[in-house]
């Protein structure tokens, strides 16, 4: 929790002024209980009218006066905790925002969700109730034990003894509660990882007619959660019979014995019996109420352990305190004796590549799937690191580049096209909130889009749903290449990003970039070597290392790798 306190150290002030009207809301109830004893021991045993009035109009002017402050006993705490859980969601947003995509395995989508909202709103909930209950409930605890004692020390021991029954109870639940939290926790990160799949992959589920087999799934993931959730909870449920087991028991107990006190001994009188019973009510649900938040925090303690393992994984790739701006940059991009690997006992992914891209050359690369192209091209932008080697652009290490400006020098294609809702103006200008109308035009003529957006209604105001799921594959992709543009990068990066288009859009879309973005050096990652066929050179990968760079065809001739991709797409119905 010390970890998370400067999240909550601005509202100290407001919680503090919470905390005295909570503490001043309890001691107002405590005192309403002790004239009504006085009403009945003073006011209704000498049949005096004006005392019961007087106590009377006192009781309701403490009962407002206690209203306005538990409003502002509520007040006060909602919004510190409120505040509290803005600030710490802000925080771990942003922490996430860090993250290379080394980081980001370690940690599965579904989960960082849950601990953005499941985890950060129950922390909230937990500073809430503590704020109130943790200092309304002891305020009652002490009172109550001192007063009943003062009232009548033979009846207090009655209390003491439920008090102590109902500690061990209470005891065994908080000690129980932290791996039951944790694991319900855990639960919740499969069930949000099991919706999210369903639901990101809804197409392939109708079109493989697999809906019963994950009604099944999700049903299995809904009853372990449903057991998980059971179990823990189920603590929950012993608290309240063994504290109105304790209650009824000990108010049996006094009424016994306080007949005995007032008729024979006249130690006490009936308003002394009444506040005693009072008190002990107030006294087990003040421990009810403590149990409750200490229950809370036992919880809390799941939720503090999974963010506290956000905010405590630091990035693996940032900017030096020394880094540099690349002024004036001309896209000029060396790999040299580059090697990477996942970790550290693991199998390079890519073992010695040594290459040169010219500036305003461009460069095909291709390869087999899993011949490490896309990692290459992550590499280039910082996305993951080198593991040995080194890459310069214009002369100048990257890793020796400040992040964002190096990332700023590159229209970054990726192979998954992704657009966000909102309105294809807002996607366009995701890298570019300055972008001029005339820049969006470019770019979408450039990306062979823009005939189609102009004959929308509302043109690059048209809404793009999640995902973007009302444009077709093509369209995805020619608005990715038209984003990318838009921010007038040094380098455009395509990672097969032309797949979805037709040999005619494909061939119009390369035409344009070659005329309206001349100056631009550009990486094309293809699949096709018709995507790559024209390109100043071509670097061919197998397993990780290349195995031949060169023209088309130079390629043909001395690259093995590269006629054996070639003789199989013709065979598949040639090069388009």
């Amino acid at each position: 929790m010390k970890k998370l306190y400067k999240y909550f150290h601005p509202e100290l002030m407001i919680s503090i002024i919470g905390i005295l009207f909570v503490g001043g809301s309890a001691f107002i109830e405590l005192y309403q209980i002790r004239l009504m004893a006085e009403i009945i021991d003073v006011g209704i045993a000498n049949a005096d009218f004006s005392i019961i009035l007087n106590v009377g109009l006192k009781m309701v002017g403490l009962a407002l006066l206690g209203l306005a402050f538990g409003i502002i006993g509520l007040i006060f705490p909602s919004q510190a905790s409120n505040n509290f859980a803005l600030r710490l969601r802000e925080e771990v947003f942003s922490k996430i925002q860090t993250y290379s995509i080394k980081n980001m395995s370690e940690f599965q989508t579904s989960s960082l969700v849950t601990r953005l909202t499941n985890d950060i709103n129950f922390l909230q909930r937990v500073v809430m109730m503590s704020l109130r209950m943790l200092v309304r409930a002891p305020v009652f605890l002490v009172s109550t034990v001192f007063l009943t004692y003062l009232t009548s020390p033979q009846l207090s021991l009655v209390m003491f003894a439920a008090v102590m029954a109902l500690s061990l109870v209470f005891f065994f639940v908080v000690k129980q509660g932290f791996p039951r939290f944790m694991k319900l926790q855990e639960q919740i990160d499969k069930m949000n990882r099991k919706i999210q799949e369903s639901l990101m992959n809804i197409r392939v589920i109708k079109s493989f007619v697999r809906e019963e087999d994950e009604n099944d799934a999700f049903k299995k993931e809904n009853e372990d959660l449903y057991k998980a959730s059971v179990h823990a909870n189920i603590l929950m449920t012993i608290m309240n019979p063994a504290l109105m087991a304790a209650i009824n028991l000990a108010t049996i107990i006094v009424v016994y014995l306080s007949g005995y006190l007032i008729v024979d001994l006249g130690l006490i009188q009936i308003g002394d019996l009444l506040v005693f019973v009072n008190y002990l009510r107030f006294t087990m649900f003040s421990m009810l109420m403590i149990t409750y938040v200490l229950m809370m925090l036992s919880r809390s303690k799941a939720s503090l352990v999974r963010i506290n393992e956000v905010l405590d994984t630091d990035a693996d790739i940032t900017s030096k305190d020394s880094a540099k701006l690349v002024e004036n940059g001309k896209g000029h991009i060396v790999f040299e004796d580059v090697s990477f690997q996942y970790f550290k006992e693991a199998e390079c992914v890519l073992s010695d590549i040594n290459f040169e891209v010219k500036p305003g050359e461009h460069i095909g690369i291709i390869g087999s799937t899993g011949s490490g192209k896309s990692t290459l091209i992550h590499l280039l932008a910082r996305l993951i690191d080198v593991s040995k080697g080194r890459i310069l652009l214009d002369g100048v290490d990257i890793r020796d580049i400040d992040l964002k400006h190096l990332r700023s020098q590159f229209g970054f294609v990726p192979q998954h096209n992704v657009l966000f809702s909102g309105t294809v103006a807002e996607n366009l200008k995701l890298g570019n909130k300055s972008a001029s109308s005339k820049d969006l035009e470019k770019a979408t003529k450039a990306a062979d889009i823009y005939n189609y957006l102009i004959d929308e209604p509302d043109q690059f105001d048209s809404i793009v749903q999640q995902g973007g799921s009302n444009f077709s594959g093509g369209q995805k992709q020619r608005l990715a290449i038209a984003r990318a543009l838009v921010i007038n990068p040094k380098i455009l990066v395509l990672d097969d990003s032309t797949s979805a288009l037709d040999a005619a859009t494909e061939a119009r879309v390369k035409e344009s970039l070659k005329t309206m973005y001349s100056d631009i050096t550009m990486i094309n990652v293809a699949q096709k070597i018709s995507s790559i066929i024209d390109s100043d050179k071509i670097l061919v990968i197998d397993q990780g290392k290349i195995v031949g760079q060169g023209t088309h065809d130079q390629l043909l001739k001395n690259c093995h790798v590269y006629q054996e991709i070639y003789d199989s797409q013709m065979e598949k119905g040639g090069l388009e």
